[in-house]
């Protein structure tokens, strides 16, 4: 029997990719590429694919039925020096995600900020038991080695990166380390052969060192010839100017785009006279940067099913065995780096 209808199927094949891929694509769906959801909507349109109306009409029918009702808040607990400044970079993207996974699975977040005038960390403790709240995610604070000293032993706890010293639990992240060895291998790839590194301390110190190390053991350089950090305080041009000028880096890899702007200044042409990646992309506000998107929104996602998984199995307290879920990057490409022609 001739089957005429083009599927989903066929697609992927086509196209070769996974099968979840395509069907996210399909939807829009922002973790995937823009490049990669141009590319399997120009198929489908060529190859003439149609959803089918009987399989979507199925699919919507189990999603409205498989909605969970509301089962509990889950604590968004942060520890700033004022409510809202967490809310910047990865965080509100994690934000984003867990809300809405939250959602799907019937929870609701509860922003608690343990900064509030009189409040303690066993006051704070009481009132997630009065409020009847199993489960909590910490938002890591500004500074790295951070202490929390409440009672968990009737909470399950989920904590975004890895800087809590004691106690330590269950934890998801962007894997540093990974994300950074994928940056420099496309920068190897677009063949840039003097690298320069500059980082925040205290962002260096937050992710436990992980840039510095994927920098020095993915050079192109000799290691006597490798580029020292940049890592200045205080950060300011005219430090950054005498690195630079010192060292000459054909791409500069760093967490702040404001460098992008002060070489700008100086009237070099990025990426003609150097280039510029962003180990870390976010938001808008980086859009025309070559870099590694964290993918922090499905980070925020991931941590909502480590969490309602460990409230469902009756997992409370800190955990003998904390357990770290680490999300791979992905490369973005901008319009702040070129390919190198090597003579």
């Amino acid at each position: 029997m001739n089957r005429t209808r083009v599927t989903m199927g066929d697609l992927a094949r086509a196209l070769n990719l996974h099968h979840s891929t395509v069907s996210r694509a399909l939807k829009n769906d922002r973790r995937i590429s823009q490049k990669t959801r141009e590319q399997v909507l120009r198929a489908a349109k060529e190859m003439g694919y149609r959803p089918d109306p009987m399989l979507s009409s199925l699919i919507e029918y189990r999603l409205q039925h498989s909605k969970k009702n509301y089962q509990a808040h889950l604590g968004w607990i942060t520890h700033y020096p004022t409510k809202d400044g967490w809310r910047e970079f990865e965080k509100t993207a994690y934000f984003r995600g867990a809300t809405r996974r939250a959602a799907e699975l019937g929870y609701k977040l509860e922003d608690i900020w343990l900064g509030e005038p009189g409040m303690t960390q066993q006051r704070a403790t009481k009132m997630l038991r009065a409020r009847n709240i199993a489960g909590v995610f910490f938002i890591a604070p500004p500074r790295a080695r951070a202490h929390l000293s409440m009672d968990w032993s009737k909470f399950s706890a989920v904590v975004f990166g890895r800087i809590l010293v004691q106690p330590v639990f269950h934890n998801v992240d962007n894997d540093h380390f990974r994300s950074f060895v994928l940056l420099m291998r496309q920068l190897k790839r677009l063949g840039y052969r003097r690298p320069g590194f500059a980082c925040w301390q205290r962002v260096h110190e937050r992710i436990e060192r992980t840039w510095k190390a994927a920098f020095a053991e993915y050079q192109p350089l000799p290691k006597q010839e490798i580029i020292p950090v940049f890592m200045h305080q205080p950060w300011t041009e005219p430090e950054f100017k005498k690195w630079f000028d010192r060292h000459r880096p054909d791409v500069v890899v760093t967490n702040d785009e404001t460098l992008l702007a002060w070489m700008e200044g100086w009237g070099l042409k990025v990426p003609e006279d150097v280039g510029f990646a962003l180990a870390a992309k976010h938001g808008e506000a980086s859009s025309r940067c070559s870099g590694m998107d964290e993918n922090s929104e499905f980070v925020g996602e991931s941590a909502v099913n480590v969490l309602v998984g460990m409230i469902q199995r009756g997992e409370s307290g800190i955990p003998a065995i904390p357990v770290s879920t680490l999300i791979q990057g992905r490369w973005i490409n901008g319009t702040t780096l070129r390919r190198v022609n090597r003579a």
